[in-house]
C-alpha cells in the first residue's frame, strides 16, 4: 500500500500594516486642523502613534488614534509642519507614513483702537497684567486690554481716571508704570511753578492718591522713567533735569535719578546734549543704562548705573557714539545682560555681557530691504513667553524728532540675530507719509500685540494696534 502526504499547507505569513497619513493640506494661522489616516491589517489591530517630525512645535490631540488634531501656530512666513503616523502590530517592524501641513502667513492686521477724534498719547503696558496707561487731553487714564483680541475691554478704554490736571506738553513723555515690593504705581509729570515736576499715583479702581514727589525749585524734571523691580524696597526714577523749561527745547541739562523715598536728593549722571538724552532701565533690577556725553575717552560709550548703590560701570569701548541704550536679560545668551543701542543713527548694535571688562558687540542690525527708511529711533527689546528676544523700533526718513516734523516713519519688529536670516516684520498698514511713534509690545493670548501712536497732521494721536501673528 502507498502512504499519503501528511505535511499539510504552510502556515499563513503575518503581514505588516498598510499605513497612510493622508494627503498634504494647506491651512491658515491659528486654525484647528484634523488629519485622519488609514490603517489596514487583516491579521490584527495595530497600535497607532502620531508624532511631529518637523516645523514649529504644536500640541497634538488624539495622537493614539486614526484622527489627530492641533491648532496651527502664527508664523512669519509660509511654514511646513510634518506629522508621522506609526502603526505597529507587535510582530513586524513598525510601518510609518508622513503628511505635510503647510501653514500660510496671514500677515499683520493693523487697526485704530482709540475712539474717533480722540488722542490717546504714549501708551505704556502694565508690568503685571494686560492694561495700558496713557495721556488724554491733559489727563492720565488706564484701560484694561482683552488679551484675546488686543482691544480695550470697555468701549472707550477709559476705565480709570488717574489725574486730570496734568501738563505733559513739554515733557515729551506720558505716564509710566513703576514696580517695587509695594506693587505698581504710576509716575508722570505735573506742572510746577518752575516747569514740570514728578508725581506719583497709587490706588486701584477709581480711587487714587496723588503725591507730588519733587517740589518747585530751580530744576525742571521731565521724561521720567521708573524702575520695575518687584524685589526692590522702593522705586527709583531716572529723568532729565533742566534749569529752566527753555533748556528742554535745546537739551541742556543733566540725566539724573532719585529714590522716591527721598525725592529731593537728585544725583546727576551725565550732561544732556543733543543725541545724548537716552536712558532705560534693566527691568527686574535697579540698574539703568545711559550714554556718557562728557568730553573724554568714554564719550559716546554706554554706562550702567545702579540707582540703589550709586555704582557706575562703563560697559563698551568700541568706536562710534551710542544712542538710547536699552538693557535686558536675553534668553538667547543664557539670561546674561544684553544692551541694544543706536549707532550713527542708522543701525542697532547688540552687546552682551560675556564676563569681560567690556560687553561684546555680537550683532549690528541695519534696516531691512523692505523699507526705504534709514534712520532708527526708539528701539526697545521684548522677550516672548517662549524665550525669544525681539526689538521694536521706529524707522524714519530723517533723524529729526517726530515731535518737531511730519516725518514718514514705520514700526518694525526685528530679531536679534545677525545675518541674512534675521527676522524682520513691518507693523504698518502700508500708508505712506505717516508719522508712527513709540511701539510697545505685549504677549496676548495667541500672539504678540504691538501698540503705537499714529500722529496726524492735525496733531491728533491715534492709538493703533498691530496684531503681528507671532507666537506670544
Amino acid at each position: 500500500a502507498c502512504g499519503g502526504d501528511d505535511t499539510g499547507s504552510p502556515a499563513p505569513i503575518n503581514q505588516p500594516p498598510v499605513v497612510s497619513a493622508g494627503s498634504d493640506i494647506t491651512a491658515g494661522e491659528n486654525q484647528n486642523v484634523e488629519i485622519t489616516g488609514t490603517v489596514t491589517d487583516p491579521d490584527s489591530i495595530p497600535s497607532l502613534q502620531w508624532s511631529q517630525v518637523s516645523g514649529p512645535p504644536v500640541a497634538l490631540s488624539g495622537a493614539n488614534g486614526l484622527t489627530v488634531s492641533f491648532e496651527t501656530p502664527f508664523v512669519s512666513g509660509e511654514t511646513t509642519i510634518t506629522l508621522e503616523l506609526l502603526a505597529s502590530d507587535g510582530v513586524n517592524a513598525p510601518v510609518a507614513d508622513r503628511v505635510d501641513i503647510t501653514v500660510t502667513d496671514g500677515g499683520v492686521t493693523v487697526s485704530t483702537i482709540s475712539p474717533a477724534g480722540e488722542s490717546y498719547i504714549d501708551p505704556e503696558i502694565h508690568p503685571l497684567r494686560p492694561e495700558l496707561v496713557y495721556q488724554r487731553q491733559g489727563q492720565v487714564w488706564t484701560g484694561a486690554i482683552d488679551p484675546a483680541t488686543g482691544r480695550f475691554v470697555s468701549a472707550t478704554g477709559r476705565d480709570a481716571l488717574i489725574d486730570e490736571t496734568i501738563s505733559l506738553t513739554e515733557s515729551r513723555n506720558g505716564p509710566e508704570y513703576g514696580l517695587d515690593q509695594d506693587g505698581v504705581a504710576i509716575f508722570y509729570n505735573i506742572e510746577g511753578a518752575n516747569g514740570p515736576q514728578l508725581a506719583k499715583a497709587t490706588g486701584s479702581g477709581g480711587t487714587y492718591v496723588i503725591e507730588q514727589l519733587t517740589q518747585a525749585d530751580l530744576s525742571t524734571r521731565v521724561n521720567q522713567l521708573p524702575s520695575q523691580d518687584a524685589a526692590s524696597e522702593t522705586t527709583h526714577l531716572v529723568f532729565g533735569r533742566f534749569s529752566t523749561p527753555d533748556d528742554i527745547q535745546v537739551e541742556v541739562g543733566f540725566i539724573s535719578y532719585l529714590d522716591e523715598r527721598t525725592p529731593n536728593i537728585n544725583t546727576d549722571v551725565t550732561r544732556i546734549e543733543p543725541g545724548f538724552a537716552g536712558f532705560r532701565w534693566l527691568r527686574g533690577s535697579t540698574t539703568f543704562a545711559t550714554t556718557i556725553s562728557e568730553t573724554g575717552p568714554n564719550r559716546g560709550q554706554i554706562m550702567l548705573v545702579d540707582a540703589a548703590t550709586g555704582e557706575t560701570r562703563v560697559v563698551t569701548d568700541d568706536a562710534g557714539v551710542k544712542f538710547d541704550p536699552y538693557p535686558w536679560f536675553a534668553p538667547e545668551f543664557g539670561g546674561a545682560t544684553a544692551i541694544i543701542a543706536r549707532v550713527d543713527e542708522t543701525d542697532i548694535a547688540v552687546y552682551v555681557d560675556r564676563g569681560a571688562a567690556a560687553f561684546e558687540r555680537v550683532a549690528l542690525l541695519s534696516p531691512p530691504d523692505g523699507t526705504d527708511l534709514q534712520f532708527v529711533q526708539s528701539a526697545e527689546p521684548f522677550v516672548s513667553q517662549d524665550g525669544t528676544s525681539f526689538i521694536s523700533l521706529t524707522l524714519k526718513d530723517d533723524p529729526g524728532s517726530v515731535f518737531q516734523d511730519v516725518s514718514d516713519s514705520e514700526i518694525w519688529i526685528y530679531g536679534i540675530e545677525d545675518g541674512a536670516d534675521r527676522f524682520t516684520l513691518n507693523c504698518g498698514d502700508g500708508a505712506p507719509d505717516t508719522v508712527r511713534h513709540e511701539a510697545e509690545m505685549l504677549s496676548g493670548a495667541s500672539q504678540i500685540l504691538v501698540y503705537y501712536n499714529v500722529i496726524r497732521p492735525s496733531g491728533q494721536f491715534d492709538l493703533v494696534l498691530c496684531e503681528t501673528g507671532l507666537a506670544p
